[in-house]
């Protein structure tokens, strides 16, 4: 197992933007070629940046829903392009458990990542991570239709805000599905349907969303003329990428399932 390393998120920022001098990229080479958890860590860094990157790429959209700047990085398109084409790329934690049912259920202060006041990426526990206005505001990014991840994104939404609402302290939670994170909010094929519409009803912090885009890719990939049915307890976002950047942007919290 590795252990825990010393290297900051700034010097993986430093390291990923090619700030550091030869030596010290050097050096930190040799560390990331031996600590499994450093290269998840700066895997993790370089994907949501290049994520928020290839959405200001004014190629690609040329009519960005908030002006907001976000400094911009360096690196090639690929795990961003991959996110847009529902590849699963995962941008987060996995917070269910392995290991089937009777486990132990997922924490309520997992890591989370959210922009800091320089629009830079950091990476906390949620209890660290700043609130906005006094409130707790989390979205849940769901892109697999794992039966487990999908489960795991309805416990840790239902977790969140009965552990704030028992500590007085206003939250929103926002579930965004895309790619085959859909299939949790499809009317023809969810194993949840009950359960969404129970939590739907018991919690108004909890609001549920299905990608329109990634809806309009699965009928052209299949052929439908019509989109698919969705739960009666979800919303339509237009884009699920444009939603976490602009939650991101407003000081949301950002946790892939």
């Amino acid at each position: 197992m590795s252990t825990p390393s010393p290297i900051s998120d700034e010097q993986l920022n430093a390291f990923l933007d090619h700030q550091l001098d030869p030596e010290e990229r050097e050096r930190l080479l040799g560390v990331l070629e031996h600590d499994a958890e450093l290269r998840r860590r700066a895997c993790e860094l370089r994907n949501l940046s290049e994520l928020v990157r290839h959405a200001y790429d004014p190629r690609v959209l040329p009519r960005p829903r908030s002006a907001v700047p976000v400094r911009q990085r360096p690196w090639v398109q690929g795990v961003a392009a991959a996110l847009l084409l529902g590849l699963g790329t995962t941008l987060g934690w996995f917070l269910h458990p392995a290991g089937g049912p009777g486990t132990r259920p997922p924490a309520i202060d997992p890591k989370v990542m959210y922009l800091d006041q320089e629009r830079a990426f950091q990476t906390a526990s949620l209890s660290e991570a700043p609130e906005v206005h006094g409130a707790r505001k989390v979205l849940l990014h769901i892109s697999s239709n794992d039966p487990r991840k999908m489960e795991a994104a309805l416990d840790t939404a239902e977790r969140l805000v009965r552990t704030y609402r028992a500590r007085h302290i206003p939250v929103e939670v926002e579930v965004v599905a895309n790619a085959g994170g859909l299939d949790l909010l499809r009317a023809d094929v969810s194993p949840f349907a009950d359960r969404i519409h129970a939590l739907h009803q018991k919690y108004e912090e909890l609001t549920f969303y299905a990608c329109r885009t990634a809806l309009s890719r699965l009928m052209a990939a299949k052929g439908l003329h019509n989109p698919p049915p969705l739960l009666e307890d979800a919303l339509l976002t237009p884009n699920a990428l444009d939603q976490i950047l602009e939650r991101l942007q407003e000081g949301w919290v950002y946790m892939s399932i």
